[in-house]
This record gives C-alpha cells, sequence and structure tokens, in this order.
C-alpha cells in the first residue's frame, strides 16, 4: 500500500537516503567524472544538510512510503520568487524524486496533487521548478499538469554544465 505523509525531522535520514539514490539512479550516467557525482551527492544530501533544511518553516518535504518502505519524496519551498515570474505570491517545487521502478504507479501525480493544494493553502498563485531539459520524461510529466516553460539557466556541478528549463504554474 502506498502513503504519502509529510515529513518530519525523523525522517531526515531516510530523505538522505533517497536524495542520493534518485539523483544518481537519475542523473549518474551524464557525469564523465563520477568523483563530481559523489562530492555533489555527499554535500547536496547530506544527513545534516537534510536535517537543517527540515527546520525550516518555507521548507515543507513529503515522503512516500510503499508499506513501510521509503520510496520517494518531495520538497515544496514556499515563498521563493522568480525571475521568470512578476508575482509575489510564489513557491517552488524543488524536488519530486521517486526511486526507479516505482514511477509508473500514478504516485507522482498524486504527490504534486497534494502539493498543489498545500502552495494554495499557503498563498501561493504560482508554483516554478527547474528540470534538465533532456529529461524528456519529466518535462512531459510536468506539461500533462499544466507547468509551461518560463525559461531556461545553467547549473554546474563540478566540472559539468547542464541546462535546465524553468516552468511554471498557475495555480489559480
Amino acid at each position: 500500500m502506498i502513503t504519502i505523509r509529510q515529513a518530519v525531522l525523523e525522517d531526515a535520514k531516510d530523505i538522505s537516503f533517497l536524495g542520493k539514490k534518485t539523483f544518481d539512479q537519475s542523473f549518474g550516467h551524464l557525469f564523465l567524472d563520477r568523483e563530481d557525482l559523489i562530492t555533489y551527492l555527499d554535500v547536496t544530501f547530506s544527513y545534516q544538510k537534510i536535517k537543517s533544511s527540515m527546520s525550516k518553516s518555507h521548507n515543507i518535504y513529503w515522503l512516500v512510503l510503499d508499506q513501510e518502505s521509503p520510496i520517494g519524496y518531495a520538497k515544496l519551498q514556499l515563498n521563493s520568487p522568480s525571475a521568470f515570474i512578476k508575482n509575489n505570491n510564489i513557491s517552488k517545487l524543488q524536488k519530486i524524486y521517486m526511486l526507479n521502478g516505482t514511477s509508473s504507479k500514478g504516485i507522482g501525480g498524486k504527490l504534486q496533487q497534494i502539493i498543489f493544494d498545500k502552495a494554495i493553502e499557503e498563498g501561493s498563485q504560482y508554483l516554478w521548478l527547474s528540470v534538465l531539459k533532456e529529461n524528456e520524461r519529466a518535462v512531459a510529466f510536468y506539461h500533462r499538469n499544466e507547468y509551461q516553460i518560463i525559461g531556461e539557466h545553467p547549473f554546474t556541478i563540478g566540472k559539468q554544465r547542464f541546462d535546465f528549463w524553468v516552468m511554471s504554474k498557475e495555480l489559480f
């Protein structure tokens, strides 16, 4: 049975693990230097960094469980402006990741709706995100959920540059 619940500080270890694992599964093959990836994972998804992030009131995390096993997570960052949107009531869908083999169960759509509902409840008029341009599956998922491409930006990890779409959705 799949359950989605808002994460608490005690979930930081699971989210740290999921962050490293799902990022590696999704993007590890794109790295020419595996050390750049390992360094990024160790810094970005360290237990302490996740725990610190979770303790901030503007960050909301969800954990997806299959039975009792964590299989995915999401992070919403409230009041997160974007240079591409001229509005003050904006939140960012910062992360939404699922372990390989779990994405065809309709979980993403359910998680997305929970995020929309929470962003609206918190007064956000727009939701935005960054998605790797070559991640066609994710881009298609966001298009199906009525996000529009509104810009682009580069992001460098180690020695590699990645190009991202900025996508947004008007919530109401």
